[in-house]
């Protein structure tokens, strides 16, 4: 009898284990996947980092959606461009748009002859930070360098602003501070991938400025 009573508690203490262990698994589990998910987009800048400082194109391509990377440029060239028309404010929302519509027919061709893929590669690159700033997209800046002070540097000009969107800023040396490029992370599936870069005003004033002429060629 006495046996028997000891048995049921063992039972009955096993029962009550069991659960405790299988919630500790479940927290480990979410707490591996909140903390893999937190750090991937912060590895997958480290690569593309890499890829632009090594000079490899294809890489840097195949770590961008872009013809997200596009819609983005056409949105900033436009906005700047409509910001910059002083005769545009005082149009009702409607007539706005049309003209933002007639402008947006110009911008691919911007964006065909100033932003290509090859272009965006080399602005982030170590390339990109070498080269004059006379051009319409500026001085370019380079992306940290795959060591620990470059890793350091990534990580606090990184950060998410949202939950599917991953930001990196990169100031351009010796510029004032709204002189900065951002890239842009978004999840693509299950990959992070660079889907905008947002130019600093000097650049968006100067490809503002050709829409602008080729719209005045085209009026």
């Amino acid at each position: 009898m006495v046996q028997s009573a000891i048995d049921d508690e063992d039972d009955e203490e096993i029962g009550r284990r069991r659960p405790r262990w299988r919630l500790r698994i479940a927290l480990g589990v979410t707490a591996a996947v909140l903390i893999g998910y937190w750090l991937s987009p912060y590895a997958s800048a480290a690569r593309l980092a890499l890829a632009a400082n090594a000079g490899s194109t294809e890489d840097v391509l195949a770590r961008t959606d872009l013809p997200a990377l596009r819609a983005f440029f056409a949105r900033q060239i436009v906005r700047t461009y409509m910001a910059r028309q002083p005769q545009t404010r005082s149009l009702d929302p409607l007539a706005r748009q049309i003209v933002g519509g007639v402008a947006t027919g110009y911008v691919d061709a911007i964006i065909a002859e100033h932003l290509t893929p090859q272009a965006v590669a080399a602005l982030i690159s170590a390339r990109g930070a070498a080269a004059p700033p006379a051009g319409v997209l500026g001085q370019g800046v380079a992306l940290p360098s795959p060591d620990l002070q470059g890793a350091w540097t990534l990580f606090t000009n990184s950060g998410f602003d949202g939950p599917a969107s991953f930001a990196v800023e990169l100031p351009v040396p010796g510029e004032a501070n709204a002189e900065r490029y951002r890239l842009r992370f978004g999840l693509v599936g299950l990959r992070w991938m660079l889907r905008a870069v947002e130019l600093p005003r000097s650049a968006l004033e100067k490809l503002a400025d050709e829409l602008k002429a080729r719209t005045d060629r085209g009026a």
